[in-house]
């Protein structure tokens, strides 16, 4: 009879172990996808320029959209920051942020105003697209610089779950 309770002890055991660390697993998915995630979606270079687009916590409501500008060499100072939005004949449509209810912007400068930074959320971008009745195909992001330079991003698209991807432009090599 001893024998029999002391198998029980050790199963007992081990049923705990196992429990804990199954527990222990849940908790730490539950923990690690709530961490925040930031997707660069797009970095292109014009001439000493560089454009990058940023998706921040892609796959929540408060998804928010970073345009990032940033010289090599001078200084710079943003004067607008549009979206182009391109149809099936690839007729073009520019709309300002605020023209698209966007006001919640926030434009930031680093110290030396060598970076440019312009954050907002992705779902005031899509409710001023349904607003002004925009039947959305691609679209891209426009920078426009007070020394009258254009900065443009590459093409982008919603994915079926709202996240900016780049579509197929169908040219190969």
């Amino acid at each position: 009879m001893h024998t029999i309770n002391h198998t029980m002890d050790q199963e007992t055991i081990l049923i705990l172990i196992m429990s804990i660390l199954v527990g222990g697993a849940l908790l730490f998915r539950k923990w690690y996808l709530s961490q925040p995630r930031s997707y660069k979606v797009s970095e292109q270079w014009h001439n000493t320029y560089r454009i990058t687009i940023t998706e921040h916590n892609p796959r929540h409501e408060t998804a928010v959209i970073e345009i990032g500008l940033s010289p090599s060499e001078t200084s710079l100072s943003a004067d607008r920051f549009l979206v182009e939005f391109i149809s099936k004949k690839r007729e073009l449509n520019r709309k300002t942020l605020p023209e698209l209810g966007i006001e919640d912007v926030d434009i930031s400068y680093n110290a030396h105003n060598k970076i440019l930074k312009c954050k907002f959320e992705k779902r005031d971008l899509m409710r001023g697209i349904r607003q002004h009745e925009i039947k959305l195909n691609r679209f891209r992001f426009v920078v426009l610089l007070t020394n009258t330079s254009i900065f443009k991003s590459p093409e982008f698209a919603f994915s079926s779950k709202s996240m900016l991807f780049r579509p197929d432009t169908g040219k190969y090599n």
